[in-house]
């Protein structure tokens, strides 16, 4: 473990009564996160609050009792619901005052756009006392930096563009600087299948009690993610530092992970291993509905490696399978028929691997006396074929991704040796 000697804490408010009740995305706070990440800064809370002055208010008050740095976006408009600047200067007992810089960019703006400035406008100029305004060439509110003993106070526009050019251009030089130029995070994620996110946890419990380098898990439908991040001066060090923690991670789970691209979803993994081994898939489903072909084509794009899809019941199935499944109907998939099925789907198709699931549409008792079935997948491969159980059945998005998830784990496995 090491220590780094200079540090921030910090959090994100980010306000809007439209982003609180879901009516838009908050993407400014995801963005804002990893520009604090990449420049050291710990990130600790990130808080949602509407356009309501006491609630602004009441939270940064509560943010300045725990953090170093608060950065706060959107409210900083003409109109009456625009409350941000009115609530820092509140929160940090700091009055309003006019800024006669800030209005007279503003008013240069209007006249360059031949439009009238009317009374409103007025407030946008206004920041609280001693502030450090921060320009805003690309907009028309500036936003300002608010020192105080308890912490610092960021108030930034929330309009994307304004927001991440005063981000860049003047916010993070202004943390590096409180950082002495000190201070980087760097982070790694391995995503993983074919293992859960507890016995994830048992084989890496060591390190999971570390505060630098530090391990953390993501979990996700059938995978699980593990990202590893370290905190140092400078990025040679931080690299070094995960290094040894990835070289850690991968002797104790290294089987498990299939890549180690964030967000890389594990199709994409399959369909670049399927095409370096020139080969073709060949795909029977029941209950997943097409859903797993349908995740295939898409990260194969223009150059599709699925030899056949169908779904089992439908005018395209192979007669000779179509003839095995007969009036079978969902309580007669066993082991036997799935391996058996993949087996024939691959001949008939000439593919390099086939799979065949089979499972429950609709709620039954299932093989583990589960309400929700169960779903059988035969797997074919050029010298075997077997097929393993997944004690779900049903067609919701969930199960369908616990399913497909587990049929890709089958294909990289074996295309992975």
């Amino acid at each position: 473990m090491s220590e780094v000697g200079s540090s921030l804490s910090a959090e994100i408010v980010t306000t809007g009564t439209e982003i609180l009740l879901g009516e838009i995305v908050d993407t400014n706070a995801a963005w804002i996160a990893q520009q604090l990440r990449d420049a050291g800064v710990n990130l600790y809370y990130k808080t949602t609050v509407g356009d309501n002055f006491e609630r602004v208010k009441q939270v940064i008050a509560l943010c300045m009792s725990r953090s170093d740095l608060i950065i706060v976006s959107g409210g900083l408009g003409p109109t009456k619901d625009d409350i941000t600047r009115h609530a820092i200067a509140a929160a940090t007992d700091r009055p309003l005052v006019m800024n006669l810089g800030a209005l007279e960019t503003l008013k240069e703006r209007f006249a360059r756009f031949g439009a009238q400035m009317t009374e409103n406008n007025l407030q946008q100029a206004m920041i609280p006392t001693g502030a450090i305004m921060i320009e805003n060439p690309v907009g028309t509110a500036p936003g300002f930096i608010v020192e105080t003993e308890q912490g610092t106070v960021v108030a930034l526009p929330g309009v994307p563009r304004e927001m991440k050019h005063l981000m860049v251009e003047t916010v993070i030089p202004y943390v590096r600087r409180r950082l002495n130029n000190e201070g980087i995070i760097r982070r790694r994620v391995f995503r993983t299948v074919g293992i859960g996110e507890s016995m994830i946890d048992e084989r890496l419990s060591d390190f999971m009690t570390w505060a630098n380098p530090t391990v953390g898990l993501a979990a996700h439908t059938a995978q699980c993610d593990v990202r590893i991040t370290a905190r140092a001066t400078s990025a040679a060090e931080a690299d070094r530092m995960l290094d040894e923690l990835e070289a850690a991670v991968r002797n104790r789970i290294g089987e498990y992970i299939y890549s180690d691209t964030p967000e890389e979803p594990l199709e994409a993994v399959v369909d670049r291993l399927l095409h370096a081994a020139d080969a073709h898939i060949s795909l029977l489903e029941s209950n997943t509905g097409g859903d797993l072909a349908a995740r295939i084509a898409k990260a194969a794009g223009d150059a599709p490696v699925t030899t056949l899809a169908v779904v089992a019941g439908g005018p395209e199935v192979p007669e000779s399978i179509a003839r095995q499944l007969g009036s079978l109907g969902n309580e007669g998939f066993s082991e036997e028929l799935a391996s058996r099925l993949a087996l024939e789907l691959r001949k008939v198709t000439g593919a390099s691997y086939a799979l065949a699931i089979l499972g429950s549409s609709g709620a039954q008792e299932g093989v583990y006396g589960t309400s929700s079935g169960a779903t059988w997948i035969g797997f074919a491969t050029p010298s075997a074929s077997r097929a393993i159980l997944v004690p779900f059945g049903g067609t919701d998005e969930y199960t369908v991704t616990l399913i497909d998830n587990n049929a890709l784990r089958l294909l990289w496995h074996e295309l992975s040796r």
